[in-house]
């Protein structure tokens, strides 16, 4: 049995963390019209409620999810798989250009981190206490 911090510790961030990359990569994978949309749309929201469960690593979240679709598509061209309905410059470069939705990603998981110090009344933030 596992003890109860360890429980709701690192297992439900661990857990809550694999869940919402696994989202986010499922979603950006639909062929739908508004799947950029919702693929955004889901990091951040995503990266909020992580970083809401990851108080003092909310820029760790930040960068993990906003990593995921460009390590989505570094894969898929490392394998060799052509994707039509993907309009990037060719190659890595166009990978490394997506690299850019981390600055939401990460916007959402302090998002989440401060709406969890506003919720717990707490007059300073953890991370940053001397």
């Amino acid at each position: 049995m596992l003890p109860r911090g360890l429980a709701l510790g690192p297992v439900l961030s661990g857990f809550v963390l694999g869940l919402v990359v696994a989202a986010v990569a499922v979603v950006n994978e639909t062929s739908s019209e508004v799947a950029d949309q919702a693929t955004s749309d889901g990091m951040v929201v995503g990266a909020g409620l992580v970083g809401f469960v990851w108080l003092r690593r909310a820029w760790l979240a930040g960068v993990l999810i906003g990593c995921t679709v460009a390590l989505e598509h570094v894969l898929t061209t490392a394998v060799g798989v052509e994707n039509p309905d993907v309009h990037l410059p060719p190659g890595w470069w166009g990978s490394a250009s997506l690299l850019i939705l981390l600055v939401p990603a990460v916007i959402g998981a302090y998002g989440g981190a401060g709406l969890r110090v506003v919720a717990s009344g707490r007059r300073e933030i953890p991370a940053f206490r001397r």
